[in-house]
């Protein structure tokens, strides 16, 4: 807190009074239970707890007081206090002041006149301020540093810290701040600290901070700040140092973005949802030492995206949905000593992504899916001749596949274990035979894939399917990229159909979610069904096809005639709101198939009024329902979507609630006749999900990521790998 912050300011003071008077500083004797009680943890500082009464007491206490047994910060938490009176501490020397109470709403206008000198630093954090207490504040010229965080502020006017022309320190957080009046804080030349964490700043809000040239560091975690962030998202700040934009709705990053910082060295973006970074992104924060872009959606970094940035120390990718750790992203960067990559999808490095002349002091790969082939053999040796790096680091470089290597350190490997391909085969050991292995043939049956569409949201994909591999059920879908001279195991979807469900067992249409694929990018699609219908017997085979190799473009529209489909995620089949009372939702939703519970499977809920986004909540998949209470008036628009992403975005299922209900009568019928339902739907979707489990189940399919060489590329070679990959479960 404020205090806290003072202690440079307070070590000063006491070394000079230090050296001129060697009498040993005392802590005052205030103890009058229950009234107030004070102790002190520093050199000329006093804090107290007490009622009402605690500051007259104090003040008696400290007026008697005279240098060098003077107290230069007193920090009070009172009970029962709601208004600060006049010349609350009148004839008292304080250099910083800090009182909270809880409940605080009013401050007078005298409250710290008559002090005995001029006080430099003033908090009144954790009350019920609703708006800044301007004519109290103007009695204290010499003000440098203010704490107002926690309180019920909602808007900054022109005239707000008027008087206060010496600040250099200001701390807003965790208020209401929607509106930021033109020069209501602009006004403050001297300013160089400014902190507005958890607030409800949008990005037009955020434009009152044009022509603050002196501000150093700025705070806005945790506000309503969304959408790209470009060249002009905030205004110019040619001084600032230090930037912290998490926990906001950031979706971008676009080419120059911040323009006009130039002299940023500190760039904190976690917990946004970001996934692009445009080339020349960073080009115009050539000055910046740390970037954390940490918890986002970012599948691919291009060697332009970074490429400006030859200064930077450090950099946090953690918690992204990386694939590769490639040259594009570590070459550029020249200087950096410190990269975090834990909990991405990166199951390859390639071998010219790290080299002798890269001196890194920190690498973590802690919860990736390392496929340890031969592809890895010049990135295990850079990673066990590291010096630099500790060893906690290199451990985190942990094989996911093949399964002889699995969860095994990648720097115990010996490089004859890091093979591709046929050497794999050959080398590798039989696999064991008898009952637990059985040998599933491949069948002759064609499968061919006919229509290819992408619409920029997902990928459909319409199979023909020869009539006599009727009975047969769906096993998993596999995604391969082409990268250069290899083609790289992408994606491993489990899918779930069988073919006495389907109107035409020849016509199978598969949907793929396109977030985890690049536009333009270049892929191949492969299909595996289990002939027999998925029932483990020795008429069981694999129909396998894929398609050809298919750049990612969007199509024409999809086919008018309506086809079966399998999504390969769960969706929402239905959303139900209720208005049960003014200002209060009851939201229920129906998902297509009844997830077990897990932590990841979520749901996320907005509620518009207008066009302002009113209220946004996060569902687990297993609890698919909630109240959202305190809305301003309506009509409201609900809209649900899976996934931690914007529930606007075009999976989304929307509903408009025309006008409020009301509350008497029929409010409680429909919210016992909605939940009943829910509750009846859940059990027949429960128990159709088992049925078709029972029906359909086997052995969980492992992720893999096989690497193999290009050669001829013909039908049977692909057969033979994803074989490899479709028998791993058995």
């Amino acid at each position: 807190m404020l205090a806290l912050l003072l202690l440079l300011l307070l070590a000063s003071l006491v070394s000079g009074r230090n050296d001129t008077d060697k009498t040993p500083w005392r802590c005052p004797e205030i103890t009058q239970p229950p009234a107030v009680s004070c102790s002190c943890d520093l050199p000329h500082t006093l804090r107290c707890i007490g009622d009402n009464s605690a500051l007259q007491v104090i003040g008696d206490v400290l007026r008697g007081l005279v240098p060098p047994a003077t107290v230069s910060l007193l920090d009070c938490t009172v009970q029962n206090v709601s208004v600060l009176p006049d010349l609350l501490l009148e004839g008292v020397l304080l250099h910083g002041l800090v009182v909270s109470s809880g409940e605080i709403h009013h401050v007078s206008e005298r409250a710290f006149s008559g002090l005995a000198g001029p006080l430099q630093a003033l908090g009144l954090p954790n009350n019920k301020l609703q708006t800044v207490p301007t004519a109290a504040l103007s009695a204290l010229p010499t003000l440098d540093r203010l704490d107002l965080s926690h309180n019920h502020l909602e808007t900054l006017t022109a005239g707000s810290f008027k008087g206060l022309s010496n600040l250099t320190f200001l701390e807003l957080s965790e208020n209401r701040l929607s509106v930021l009046e033109v020069n209501a804080i602009s006004s403050l030349s001297k300013l160089q600290t400014l902190r507005l964490r958890g607030n409800k700043l949008s990005v037009n809000a955020v434009s009152a901070l044009e022509g603050m040239h002196s501000l150093q560091e700025l705070d806005l975690s945790d506000n309503l700040l969304a959408g790209p962030l470009g060249a002009t998202t905030l205004p110019a700040l040619s001084a600032l140092r230090v930037l912290q934009l998490a926990h906001n709705q950031l979706s971008s990053v676009r080419r120059g973005a911040l323009t006009g910082f130039t002299s940023l060295v500190s760039l904190t973006l976690h917990h946004n949802q970001i996934d692009v970074l445009e080339d020349n992104a960073f080009s115009e924060l050539r000055t910046l030492t740390q970037l954390d872009l940490a918890h986002n959606r970012i599948v691919a970094v291009s060697g332009n995206s970074l490429a400006h940035l030859t200064r930077l120390v450090q950099l946090d990718l953690a918690h992204n949905f990386l694939r590769a750790l490639t040259a594009d992203l570590v070459v550029p960067l020249r200087n950096l000593q410190e990269l975090r990559l834990d909990d991405n999808d990166i199951s390859m490095v390639t071998s010219d992504a790290l080299n002798s002349g890269t001196v890194l002091r920190r690498l973590t790969l802690a919860d990736n899916p390392l496929n340890c082939d031969c592809s890895l053999a010049e990135f295990a040796e850079w990673l066990t001749n590291s010096s630099l790096l500790p060893t906690s680091d290199r451990t985190t470089a942990v094989c996911a596949t093949p399964p002889s290597l699995e969860n095994g350190l990648l720097v115990e490997v010996s490089p004859h274990e890091l093979l591709c391909g046929q050497d794999e085969e050959e080398t590798g050991p039989a696999p064991p035979q008898g009952p637990l292995n059985p040998q599933v043939p491949v069948s002759g049956k064609q499968v061919t894939l006919r229509i290819f569409q992408y619409d920029g949201v997902s990928v459909t994909l319409l199979w023909s399917v020869e009539a006599s591999a009727a009975p047969y059920a769906c096993d998993a879908l596999f995604v391969y990229e082409e990268e250069g001279a290899h083609e790289v195991l992408l994606e491993s979807n489990p899918v779930r159909c069988n073919s006495s469900h389907l109107a035409d067992p020849r016509a199978l249409t598969l949907t793929l979610p396109g977030a985890g694929l690049l536009l333009g990018h270049r892929y191949r699609y492969c299909v595996v069904l289990l002939e027999g219908g998925g029932v483990t017997s020795d008429e069981m085979a694999l129909v396998l096809g894929c398609s050809d190799i298919i750049p990612l473009i969007p199509t024409a529209e999809p086919q008018s005639q309506p086809l079966p489909e399998f999504s390969l995620t769960t969706h929402i089949a239905a959303l139900h709101v209720n208005v049960s009372s003014p200002g209060t939702l009851l939201i229920v939703i129906q998902l297509w198939e009844q997830p077990l519970p897990k932590a990841h499977c979520l749901l996320t809920v907005a509620v518009f009024a207008g066009s302002s986004l009113v209220a946004q909540q996060h569902l687990n998949c297993s609890h698919p329902q909630t109240v959202i209470k305190d809305l301003p008036v309506g009509p409201y628009r609900v809209c649900a979507a899976t996934g931690d992403f914007p529930s606007t975005g075009p999976r989304a299922r929307c509903i408009t609630v025309q006008q409020p209900v009301t509350p008497q009568g029929l409010g409680g019928l429909n919210i016992v006749i909605a939940t009943g339902f829910v509750a009846l739907s859940s059990v027949l979707l429960l128990g159709l999900y088992l049925a078709t489990r029972r029906l359909l189940q086997r052995p969980k399919l492992l992720p893999t990521h096989q690497c193999f060489l290009a050669g001829p590329q013909d039908e049977e070679q692909h057969s033979r790998y994803v074989k490899l990959h479709a028998t791993t479960k058995l």
